[in-house]
């Protein structure tokens, strides 16, 4: 597919319909309005503590803005420019705005337009602020879920370490080794269902139903496009090479991806993994640095965090398995780049010319897998494709680059937009049940070959 410009696309994108029939309307009528109205909540939870009179008087003024946002998107009002918050992307953010979608309203401008603005004018009331600018309003959600999950988490850990062992003990063997990427590959797969912007009420009883699943591999008849042979052609041929992930969720989506970058580097596959969280906090629980580095503490430290329920078996794996990661980080085995790029208007199909600087980066990789729905949704640019247009089509120039690494996408669909599902499987799941693209409980495990594909 070749390129085009992002108001101008060759298939309809996701708007809000005016007779509420879609997901995208329910999303801006419903779910995201409530998402917004949490962090209002929880905000003026957060300044009834403020250490001063002044970042008292502040935050009411935050929560004021805030309030006013949610008022404009409740009122289909205009999206209006930002305000320049210092981080360094807003001047690309405004022309975006002005050349694409000027004058566009909350339900007249794409889903992909409207919901990224919300979260980056989120972040830009907080970053101009002088008390609250590095305060993360999702943090709380993001720490108490993962805390309370523990158990599961060390029951997972246990799992990957012992895995991992017999993974080194017979590297020789390549269908133990196919196998056992089989299980991790698709473990951070369903990792991405556990998503707090799209379950923002999830309780950790809901939470614990989805890890076992997860652990026992009930979920993986729900794979409705499943390139893994494909993807085991290109890693099997990697020896000591480089492999990123564009992270999504953190917690346990985010323990999912870090343990399969322990099992990739243990098994000679990787000897560098370049982790790309957000910089700013990110539709609910997005990976941020903090995020990335509080979840490897709290592995390393269990008790630190107030996990509870551990036994002293749970604690060693745990101690043992933060320790290393943190050895891989000291020595620069994983690295984490917080590019702007991931959190700016632009989908993944601008990444040669709009993330030059960011696609160069990506090129010197072998494979780079995107996690998650939001990520997905970019590199598909979030169009009403037909089911059947193959994956690679609808990624469109970063697919093509002679220098391309491969892409390889891990998502639970959570919007209606997907690619590369055969038109038989689709009309069958549309069948069963209406939602399905958006339900949370099917997935996809797509390759773009990239400069491998005359390999495999």
């Amino acid at each position: 597919m070749t390129g085009f410009a992002p108001n101008n696309t060759p298939f309809p994108p996701l708007v809000a319909a005016r007779d509420g029939s879609n997901f995208t309307y329910t999303s801006l009528h419903d779910r995201v309005p409530h998402i917004l109205t949490d962090v209002i909540n929880d905000f003026y939870a957060a300044v009834q503590h403020a250490d001063s009179d002044d970042a008292v008087a502040e935050g009411k003024q935050l929560t004021g803005l805030l309030s006013k946002l949610k008022h404009e998107m409740v009122t289909d009002k205009p999206l209006t420019p930002l305000d320049d918050d210092g981080t360094g992307d807003i001047a690309e953010w405004n022309h975006w705005l002005a050349e694409y979608f000027s004058g566009g309203t909350w339900y007249s401008t794409p889903f992909l337009a409207w919901e990224p603005y919300m979260y980056r004018r989120i972040a830009a009331i907080f970053r101009k602020s002088q008390f609250w600018n590095t305060y993360d309003y999702f943090a709380t959600k993001k720490e108490d879920t993962f805390r309370a999950s523990m158990v599961a988490v060390a029951k997972l850990c246990a799992r990957v370490d012992a895995l991992t062992q017999e993974t080194v003990a017979d590297l020789g063997n390549s269908t133990k080794l196919h196998l056992a990427f089989v299980e991790m590959l698709q473990a951070s797969l369903w990792g991405n269902q556990t998503d707090l912007s799209m379950f923002p009420d999830l309780s950790n009883e809901k939470l614990e139903e989805m890890q076992a699943r997860i652990s026992s591999g009930e979920n993986n008849s729900k794979i409705v496009a499943n390139d893994t042979d494909r993807i085991w052609k290109i890693v099997s041929r990697v020896h000591g090479g480089r492999v990123d992930i564009v992270l999504d969720n953190s917690g346990f989506e985010l323990l999912q991806d870090v343990l399969l970058a322990h099992w990739l580097v243990a098994a000679g596959i990787a000897a560098k993994v370049v982790f790309h969280p957000k910089r700013i906090p990110w539709y609910v629980s997005d990976v941020t640095n903090t995020d990335f580095h509080w979840l490897v503490d709290a592995i390393q430290s269990p008790a630190s965090v107030g996990a509870t329920g551990l036994s002293a078996a749970d604690e060693r794996v745990l101690q043992g398995l933060g320790a290393r990661w943190n050895e891989l980080l000291k020595s620069g085995v994983w690295e984490l780049h917080d590019e702007l790029f991931w959190t700016g208007p632009y989908g993944y199909r601008y990444l040669p010319t709009k993330g030059a600087d960011v696609w160069n980066g990506l090129t010197s990789s072998d494979v780079v897998i995107f996690k998650g729905d939001l990520n997905y949704r970019k590199l598909v640019y979030d169009l009403q494709w037909p089911v059947s247009t193959p994956f690679v089509d609808a990624i469109g120039p970063i697919a093509d680059d002679p220098n391309a690494p491969a892409i390889v996408a891990l998502r639970t669909s959570k919007c209606d937009t997907i690619a590369g599902v055969d038109p038989q499987r689709a009309d069958e799941l549309f069948a069963l049940r209406k939602d399905w693209m958006y339900s949370g409980e099917y997935g996809v495990i797509q390759l773009s070959p990239g400069r491998w594909a005359s390999r495999i």
